[in-house]
């Protein structure tokens, strides 16, 4: 239309989840999926354009949480705990698997979760085959996944609750069977649901510098900031946020910078094709380091470090996360060059060879790229000290055949 060009869509579908005995355990609503890019040629002559782009992205519920309640046959697990003081017994709190306790449903105000995209962006075309671009771009997700202990954020079996402070506080962390769809308990282990107040923000800034494949050569620079907040890293793996407080998405101090953000990511590209038909292009990368948070080894997991000492929040007194425990750490930054160098001859229409020398980690780098994170240390390790490391100088030689 004029100067604009726009592409505009929607995707829809729907999702039906089955027990291992085929039954039908749950049937989330239709999503849709709205799609618009807009892009405007700014001078009329197709060298320069800005552009636009909103997108909204489905991520279904993977098949380990439809395990997790749908297995209904097969091997059955009781946990037990061995009770002492003239008892001297085992003693089941739990069954896992099989028809008898279901070990989770579907809570039927589950929702799917979703990232919207936004992204801005321009474009312009500085001539001899060069080309400069930038975008920004904006995420947001939510509804994200969760599974629940009702008797601590709802209701138990017997219609009491395990929740330990008052469930009438303006900060309550409490939930109520309502939130998850329910008139009653249903009696399973747990219920997974959507995470109430779970979100992570996302944004970014790309700058990129590209010059085509021309008279020999080509080239590719490119730098990214990325910046990201959230108070749960839970994508489709239900973890500990819905079975202890001090977790919860809206307790204190769980809003911070995200763990496995890269705040700044430097890239150079390049090859020149010589006229007797041998090949010399290199990559070079840098990045800033992955955010980490300070960490405790609980349940084989490495869980936020808490305060020292308890304090009262929304009525409950709890070891809540400490203040500078997510995503307070910065791991080492690091960059890393590679190259390739490689020959192509055709003898005939019919039949052709390649070979090629590719040297990864040309300048044999092998600092840390990740730091303990865990306040305790690890074996020989202690907080702070390297745990991976980037991998050494690496040759690999190779010939190809075509035809």
């Amino acid at each position: 239309m004029n100067r604009f060009t726009f592409n505009v869509g929607v995707r829809a579908e729907r999702w039906d989840h089955f027990a291992t005995t085929g039954d039908n355990i749950f049937t989330f609503d239709w999503s849709f999926a709205p799609r618009l890019s807009a892009s405007y040629d700014v001078l009329g002559n197709g060298r320069q354009k800005a552009y636009a782009y909103y997108g909204r992205y489905y991520d279904p519920i993977r098949n380990n949480m439809t395990n997790f309640a749908g297995t209904l046959t097969g091997s059955v697990l009781n946990e037990q705990v061995f009770i002492g003081s003239g008892i001297n017994q085992w003693t089941t709190y739990r069954i896992r698997g099989g028809a008898v306790q279901q070990d989770a449903f579907f809570s039927p105000s589950t929702k799917t979760p979703y990232t919207d995209d936004l992204t801005l962006g321009y474009q312009a075309d500085l001539g001899r085959s060069m080309s400069f671009e930038t975008t920004y771009t904006y995420r947001r997700t939510r509804d994200i996944l969760e599974d629940y202990d009702l008797a601590l954020f709802a209701n138990t079996v017997s219609g009491g609750t395990d929740y330990p402070g008052p469930i009438n506080d303006p900060q309550s962390l409490w939930l109520g069977l309502d939130y998850f769809g329910y008139s009653q308990n249903p009696g399973s282990n747990f219920v997974i649901g959507t995470l109430n107040g779970g979100r992570r923000n996302y944004q970014g800034l790309d700058l990129i510098l590209r010059k085509r494949f021309q008279n020999n050569w080509q080239f590719l620079g490119s730098y990214t900031y990325n910046w990201a907040k959230g108070n749960s890293n839970s994508d489709s793996n239900a973890d500990f946020q819905g079975d202890v407080l001090y977790l919860d998405p809206l307790a204190p101090d769980t809003y911070k910078r995200q763990p496995g953000l890269i705040p700044h990511v430097f890239k150079l590209a390049g090859s020149y094709m010589f006229p007797i038909g041998v090949e010399f292009g290199g990559v070079y990368r840098w990045n800033s380091g992955t955010v980490a948070s300070k960490t405790e080894l609980a349940s084989g997991r490495n869980l936020p470090v808490t305060v020292a000492t308890p304090y009262v929040f929304a009525g409950v007194t709890d070891f809540w996360v400490a203040p500078d425990a997510i995503g307070s750490l910065q791991n080492p930054s690091w960059g890393q060059l590679d190259l390739r160098a490689q020959y192509k001859r055709r003898f005939t229409p019919a039949f052709g060879t390649e070979f090629f020398v590719d040297i990864f980690n040309v300048l044999n780098n092998q600092d840390s790229i990740r730091d303990q994170d865990l306040v305790a240390g690890s074996g020989t390790v202690a907080f702070g000290q390297p745990i991976r490391f980037n991998d050494p100088r690496r040759f690999f030689l190779g010939a190809r055949l075509t035809f």
